[in-house]
């Protein structure tokens, strides 16, 4: 059988789809053995929880002021978020697990075929020389990264709302470019990065508008409806933020500046660059994806096409690279940006056949600057002229990451395809190497990995039932954890006076603070202050990421007594074993020996003084 002959089966439009339906199979199947582990910051101590008790609080159609009790003394409804959101019904229909496995697979099937669309219409087209495949090739990669599923399918869509905006610009629509549009809103998240997205946007509407000194008004209207369709389905946040003057969100006091030096804040911009955003956008470029496209970007340089012996030549250099551990120090170095912006500015003003390859790797560059740049302390006095932005964490700025780096990805393997031979088997040796890598960081494993816990393991639920059961329960006792994340006690029917909320009324923050105000060693709680919880250890981000506490003794408590009685705290649940609990009129009621990979815990009674 000849090379080209091999080159036709191997580019067969069949063969990718099987490929694809392979690896996603391969990347999702985790989540169908019988215990899988999932991530716990952000995600086990947060989303599941809050989901879990709005669906059933009985409260999701209630007024923005009804109280759900749960958490923290009793939370507004405005702060577990929108009705209109598909997740909630997931777990208002199924169990937590199962409702947990059903998004994971929406997430990861929608990015597939969303970034299909994109890549195959706007950015690769098809040849008959390489068909379909670099267009295969970025959405399989697009779908095997880790989305983080509390923001629902908010990056995995990025591409096909960019499809739709695109198709409207040019006059190509058709009404499921507008359905889309008007259906983002209930799987996705406005405030995680559609905000930033419109802004984006929003820019690139004004510069079209100059460029071409004419109004798209069906682009307009396009944005109008997105934004208009994000505030409606978010109205409980857009009332809270500016209509309700009794509700103070705690989030007025986030500190977003905190880096006094520039340096550190270009260095952060780099670390975007090359990781993304840990854990909630990253593109897993740093180890292959990026190599390649700055290997293909210096490919632009030589204006012919290689014959089979130089290109043979070429890949044996970019495979000895990656050996040689070249790489790594090329992408740490100080100055990779800024040489990055100004070749890239050389492929806009040169390369005419691939300026958008230049102008997507410009604009990750900017983006990430742009982001690094406004946590610098010096810009602080922007909050004092448009005091909104302390409650947007403007770093998601550059969450729009995963969709330019795969495009620069399927347009590296064009330039590829185009200058040098053999580039199909390239191909299949980088989709191995890189779903390797993929399934290695996925969100969901088999065995366990540190910072992640399965179900069973995390929420202990037979152990709680045994609780609730000693305890009489009632659901009118307020219990705190030490040592334990509220999530746990929340997920199992706790009201706790701790949690992790990210708007809750700032008043309820300084009531805590006077719980841990004597024993805080970091600035973390009065900066940010979304994890309302008792630090256990000093410069604690206030989250447990290992199960590591078993025969633990602790001496010195830290937390104030009374202001926990005033907070009306019935009881405190910790791992640790207490060695003088009567100092801090505490008496040891119940111990529960957990599994041997879970927790093992004390239960309390705080007695408090009338």
């Amino acid at each position: 059988m000849s090379y080209n002959s091999i080159h036709k089966c191997l580019i067969d439009n069949k063969l990718w789809s099987v490929i694809s339906v392979l690896l996603l199979g391969w990347y999702l199947s985790p989540l169908f053995y019988h215990t899988f582990y999932v991530p716990i910051f952000d995600n086990l101590d947060s989303n599941v929880v809050w989901y879990k008790i709005l669906a059933e609080s009985g409260k999701i159609f209630a007024p923005n002021n009804a109280i759900i009790p749960n958490m923290m003394g009793g939370l507004p409804r405005s702060s577990y978020g929108s009705e209109f959101n598909l997740i909630l019904w997931l777990y208002y229909f199924f169990n937590p697990q199962t409702a947990y496995i059903i998004n994971e697979v929406l997430i990861h099937l929608i990015a597939f075929f969303s970034m299909f669309l994109f890549l195959r219409k706007y950015v690769v087209a098809p040849s008959n020389y390489y068909g379909n495949v670099p267009t295969f090739l970025g959405a399989i990669t697009f779908a095997l990264l880790p989305f983080w599923s509390g923001a629902g399918a908010s990056i995995a869509l990025l591409p096909l709302v960019t499809y739709s905006l695109l198709n409207i610009t040019s006059g190509k629509d058709n009404k499921w470019d507008w359905i889309i549009l008007i259906l983002l809103p209930f799987y996705s998240s406005l405030v995680f990065l559609y905000v930033f997205y419109l802004l984006i946007a929003g820019i690139y509407f004004l510069y079209d508008s100059i460029k071409h000194r004419k109004i798209n008004k069906k682009f307009l209207i396009a944005l109008l409806l997105m934004g208009t369709m994000f505030l409606l389905s978010e109205y409980r946040l857009v009332y809270t933020m500016f209509f309700d003057k009794g509700f103070v969100s705690h989030r007025t006091e986030f500190d977003i500046f905190f880096q006094e030096d520039l340096w550190e804040c270009y260095r952060r911009a780099l670390v975007d660059f090359l990781i993304g955003h840990i854990p909630h956008a990253q593109s897993l470029q740093q180890k292959y994806i990026l190599p390649l496209i700055i290997s293909a970007a210096l490919l632009l340089l030589v204006r012919h096409r290689l014959n089979a012996k130089e290109s043979l030549v070429i890949w044996l250099l970019i495979i000895a690279s990656f050996f040689a551990n070249i790489w790594n120090t090329i992408l740490i170095n100080r100055y990779l940006l800024p040489v990055l912006a100004l070749y890239s500015l050389y492929i806009i003003l040169r390369k005419q056949k691939y300026r958008i390859f230049g102008y997507l790797l410009l604009l990750m560059i900017v983006l990430c600057l742009l982001a690094g740049s406004f946590e610098y302390k010096g810009f602080a006095y922007i909050t004092t002229i448009i005091p909104l932005l302390k409650g947007f964490n403007i770093i998601r700025l550059f969450f729009v990451e995963p969709l330019i780096m795969i495009s620069l990805l399927a347009i590296a393997f064009v330039i590829f395809f185009r200058k040098l031979h053999f580039t199909i088997f390239a191909i299949f040796v980088f989709l191995t190497f890189q779903a390797t890598y993929s399934i290695s960081k996925s969100f969901y494993q088999t065995s366990p990995q540190s910072g992640y816990a399965s179900f069973t393991q995390y929420y202990a639920p037979s152990l709680f039932k045994k609780m609730k059961q000693d305890l009489s329960f009632k659901k009118n006792l307020d219990v705190v954890g030490y040592g334990i994340e509220p999530a746990i006690l929340l997920f199992n029917g706790f009201y706790t006076v701790d949690g992790y909320s990210t708007n809750y009324p700032l008043e309820y923050k300084h009531r805590f603070g006077k719980v841990i105000l004597k024993y805080k060693h970091s600035q973390l709680y009065e900066k940010w202050g979304s994890k309302v919880y008792i630090l256990t250890v000093p410069n604690q981000l206030g989250t447990y990421l290992s199960i590591k506490h078993k025969k633990i003794k602790i001496t010195s408590l830290r937390f104030d007594n009374q202001a926990l009685c005033n907070l009306s705290t019935d009881y405190l649940v910790t791992p640790y074993h207490l060695k003088t609990p009567q100092d801090r009129n505490l008496t040891l009621m119940h111990y529960y020996k957990g599994q041997p990979d879970s927790w093992d815990i004390y239960l309390y009674k705080l007695h408090c003084s009338p």
